[in-house]
């Protein structure tokens, strides 16, 4: 009798029927085969190989002693999950020699270990992926299994050191992991800290500060390059041994590394530019500085395009999902940036033919002030004529924009060629009310009538040149804000015909009140003078070198862009686009799923009473219980104006009027499903005509001294269209909401 026996389901195996030699013969080929099948659970190629012969040499050799049912169901596993038809033919081979084990009992420790050799090796080569790998997932637990049931059928001897030395791998799993945790806690703020500087050095490009932007990308260089350096140091080594511990490292390692270049190329490309070649001097602008300007932004982009495909490249089915989700996280961000480098590069591409590097450029600059209100640009009081060639600025003409409405109405200008949907809503201001449909005499005193800006360009294009001008390739407006802005390079200007002083301080209060009150009733022509006077002298102390750097002067002009303050259209469809990006275009945003709303007040009363005219908007959607969705918009108008103590050019009107009264066109905006117009409950009919892919609803108000408005206006988003199914304004949610620009810079 054998002096020891094991169980088999209904049949004992003598303990002695396991030659260990041969199991191990069996395994170290089981080993090699499974290594040569190129399995990164690391992402290091020598110790994944030696992991996995190790993990697969373990499994096969105690599975020479397995039971028969678990070879049969490691390889029908194999079989079910195998994508490639070859491997699917092995694994099918392995499950039918499992069932020839069971069916004759045999007891070959040799067959066995060919069994689960041939189902773990089909199992490793399956192409499945997923989650985690989830065919290494398959695969541990098919080995565990192997492993397990095998081992059983061994010595107590051989038990013993098996489970040991699985208790000393055990507590060197721990001992990784434990690695890993200090190595990630440890880089946790070194890469925060390099994220922050790489993304201020993204908003300093943005801002033309080149400079700022080489420092920050090159100190978040350094911190990414110590991160990496600690990622990959004696702290984290233990973790290298790790399946998927070690990947996430690795990700984390390479990630940094990636980025140390790429930050550290962008600081390089970005200290080739030198900012005071870029400044206005003596009246001229360095064309060929600008084009230098390029080639360093192109590197930069293309540094961080190489980062973004590092980045998606780190991607694998191991990584754990927090580790996942901060590589997406990362890409986006990424992604999110390269519009905005590519409107730098664009920017700097463009700015050399804008500034007549091509040909030479006529701008004409247009003074506005929101105290007679207009659309989305002022009232119009002075004008210039500016030229650029090859860089060289010259203000070519300075005049009062009623000497262009008398020269339009003198030539008989005829701008009907303009888009129709410009004359329909606007012609009746001046455009085409005059004779033979030509301008009137109120023609440039309306023209910044629309909200779309660009009409605002197109019709000044077409009218100045038969206005007394020449022909120009783009309009500019600059509202009293922009001129009180410009003037901290300026500083003060004596403006002599009202004996004042004007300053970065007091500018804008000087232009928007002061000049009529120094001025009086009886001295119009003192006061437009005093306008231009100031005007000349900000350009042309502008122009001899007062600029700053472009960065500077993006951060103090940007704030009025946003507020359209300062706009630029040209003629040219590239410029339009750079433009819109930036925001100078002016141009009305494209509805949204949710709307969107406007108010767009006009002066009808011939005075500058909008100075006392305050506005207040609120937008909602709302729900009903049938899931039916409004927007809702409450307006309220309000006139503080005195009723006397001002002169009437202010507070007076045309109409006979008490002083101090508002006369105004109000124009709602949204989409083309209104329901209602109220005001103060009552309901108001209103003229609808389209502008710039919106609707406008026009209505006109008389509002006293002292006296407020209050309009609720009412669309319907849920409205269906012909064949019953919702309307779609557009992309995304929350109403979009076009501003004017009025007196007050409340936002």
């Amino acid at each position: 009798m054998p002096s020891a026996l094991v169980t088999d389901d209904d049949r004992t195996i003598p303990r002695s029927a396991i030659d260990e030699r041969i199991a191990a013969a069996v395994a170290a080929v089981g080993g090699l085969g499974a290594a040569a099948a190129g399995a990164h659970p690391t992402g290091r190629p020598i110790i994944d190989a030696i992991l996995v012969f190790c993990a697969v040499g373990v499994a096969v050799w105690a599975a020479a002693s397995a039971p028969w049912w678990a070879l049969t169901g490691v390889a029908g596993v194999a079989v079910v999950i195998s994508l490639d038809p070859v491997v699917g033919v092995l694994a099918f081979a392995a499950f039918v020699g499992g069932l020839y084990i069971g069916v004759r009992q045999l007891e070959s420790g040799l067959l066995h270990g060919l069994v689960a050799a041939v189902a773990l090796n089909a199992m490793i080569r399956s192409g499945l992926g997923g989650f985690l790998g989830l065919s290494a997932i398959i695969g541990i637990a098919c080995g565990v299994l192997l492993f397990a049931t095998g081992l059983r059928q061994r010595s107590s001897h051989t038990r013993r050191i098996a489970w040991m030395a699985l208790g000393s791998l055990g507590l060197g799993a721990v001992v990784a992991l434990g690695s890993a945790a200090l190595a990630a806690f440890g880089v946790r703020p070194q890469l925060s800290s390099a994220a922050d500087d790489a993304r201020a050095a993204l908003a300093a490009v943005n801002e033309g500060d080149y400079q700022g932007a080489a420092t920050l990308f090159g100190d978040s260089s350094r911190v990414f390059d110590d991160a990496a350096d600690s990622l990959d140091g004696v702290v984290a080594w233990p973790a290298r041994l790790l399946p998927g511990v070690a990947q996430n490292l690795a990700a984390g390692r390479d990630l940094s590394a990636a980025a140390s270049q790429a930050t550290a190329e962008a600081a390089a490309a970005l200290r080739e530019v030198d900012p005071a070649s870029l400044r206005v001097v003596d009246g001229r602008i360095d064309v060929d500085a600008i084009r230098a300007v390029e080639a360093p932004l192109v590197r930069v982009s293309g540094a961080f395009g190489e980062l973004r495909a590092t980045t998606r490249s780190a991607v694998s089915p191991w990584l754990l999902g927090p580790v996942q989700r901060e590589l997406d996280e990362l890409d986006t961000e990424f992604e999110e940036q390269q519009p905005l480098l590519d409107d730098a590069i664009d920017a700097v591409r463009l700015a050399p033919a804008l500034l007549g590097g091509d040909e030479l450029r006529r701008y004409l600059v247009l003074f506005t002030t929101p105290v007679e209100a207009r659309g989305i640009a002022g009232f119009i009081g002075n004008y210039a004529e500016v030229s650029l060639d090859d860089g060289a600025i010259e203000v070519t003409a300075f005049g009062r924009r009623s000497e262009l409405d008398d020269a339009a109405m003198a030539e008989r200008a005829d701008c009907g060629n303009l888009p129709s949907e410009l004359l329909e809503r606007y012609g009746r201001f001046g455009l085409t009310s005059g004779p033979d449909g030509t301008a009137d005499q109120n023609v440039w005193q309306n023209l910044t009538m629309p909200a779309h800006f660009p009409y605002v360009g197109e019709a000044a294009t077409c009218l100045y040149p038969q206005s007394g001008g020449r022909p120009i390739n783009g309009v500019i407006s600059v509202d009293p804000y922009v001129v009180q802005a410009l003037m901290e390079y300026t500083g003060p200007i004596e403006v002599a015909e009202l004996g004042a002083s004007v300053t970065a301080a007091n500018a804008a209060k000087f232009i928007l009140e002061d000049q009529y009150v120094l001025a009086g009733d009886g001295a119009t022509d003192d006061r437009v003078d005093a306008l231009q006077t100031l005007g000349e002298g900000v350009i042309e102390r502008l122009l001899i070198g007062a600029l700053p750097e472009p960065s500077q002067l993006a951060r103090d002009l940007g704030p009025l862009v946003e507020e359209h303050r300062l706009m630029m259209w040209t003629d040219d469809a590239d410029e339009q686009r750079l433009f819109a990006a930036t925001g100078l275009l002016g141009a009305m945003p494209a509805l949204v799923q949710d709307g969107g709303f406007s108010v767009i007040v006009a002066n009808s009363g011939e005075s500058k009473i909008d100075v006392f005219l305050d506005r207040r908007t609120d937008v909602r959607v709302l729900t009903d219980a049938d899931g039916r969705r409004t927007l809702v918009a409450n307006v309220t108008l309000r006139n503080n104006a005195p009723s006397g103590g001002l002169p009437q050019y202010v507070i007076g009107n045309g109409y006979g009027l008490p002083a101090g009264t508002s006369r105004l066109i109000v124009n709602f905006f949204g989409p083309p499903s209104l329901m209602s117009v109220e005001q103060d409950g009552a309901a108001v009919a209103v003229q609808s005509l389209p502008e710039a892919g919106w609707m406008g609803y026009a209505t006109e108000v008389v509002i006293g001294p002292g006296d407020t408005a209050r309009y609720q206006v009412r669309f319907d988003l849920g409205a269906a269209s012909a064949g019953g199914d919702p309307v779609d304004w557009g992309i995304g949610g929350e109403p979009v909401e076009w501003v004017q620009p009025l007196v007050s810079r409340d936002p």
